[in-house]
């Protein structure tokens, strides 16, 4: 037997991966999927809910969201326009109250990869500069005036399809930094969270929120204890 042979006969055979199975990443640009992606501090894992949750938050994300808020990011949407007409008053009474339904829906809830990348930098940057104002107390709200967002995000929606999955692998590491609850849609989700908005596709969702005692208005409040509705319902679906 040559000794060519002999070596390629004593080469360790490589091991079959298993199919659906996620390699630990290392580095960043190892990222294969949401569920399990690298970061400066460890890997970050995150648990998607089942097809049949995920159909359940969607559906309730339609009705009680774009739809009561006339919340959607098409371009050809006919949106509510206000008349100056008198005879029209009732209807414009009512046009009016879907544009400040739809203006409130815009200030709590920020979409896509750039929007949400850009929030969630700038609160961590509020939040870095608020904890060492505060002697290094740590804070997940960034309630500042100037420069800074009178707000916080109380929750992360992502769609796992998002391929590569880099280009989202950074929101677990800041939503883990910062505490913030992130929930992982399985299947084809980003697909159908593009119909229910009426846009292509849709991969990342922030809610953002408002202590009651900031609002004044009453209106307001009857709003954003809706919109608290659904955030919270979606929360507890987190696995």
């Amino acid at each position: 037997m040559s000794s060519s042979h002999q070596l390629e006969q004593s080469k360790p055979v490589p091991k079959k991966r298993k199919k659906n199975t996620i390699l630990i990443p290392q580095r960043l640009t190892e990222n294969e999927s949401l569920e399990l992606v690298a970061s400066p501090i460890g890997p970050i894992r995150t648990l998607a809910v089942s097809e049949v949750e995920k159909s359940i938050i969607i559906e309730r994300f339609v009705s009680e969201i774009a739809q009561k808020f006339h919340f959607t990011l098409s371009r050809s949407a006919k949106r509510p326009r206000l008349t100056s007409i008198k005879c029209h008053q009732e209807q414009s009474q009512r046009q009016e109250k879907e544009l400040q339904m739809t203006e409130f829906a815009k200030s709590r809830i920020t979409v896509g990869t750039n929007s949400c990348t850009r929030l969630i930098e700038k609160l961590y940057s509020c939040k870095a500069e608020e904890s060492s104002n505060n002697g290094g107390k740590d804070s997940n709200v960034a309630d500042t005036s100037g420069s800074h967002i009178n707000c916080s995000v109380s929750l992360c929606i992502l769609s796992r399809d998002v391929r590569p999955a880099t280009i989202l692998s950074h929101i677990p590491y800041f939503c883990h930094l910062m505490r913030i609850p992130v929930l992982l849609l399985p299947g084809k989700a980003s697909l159908e969270l593009g119909s229910a908005l009426g846009t292509k596709k849709v991969s990342v969702i922030m809610f953002k929120t408002k202590s009651q005692s900031c609002i004044d208005d009453l209106h307001e409040k009857k709003w954003q204890q809706q919109y608290d509705s659904y955030v919270n319902f979606v929360k507890n679906k987190i696995p």
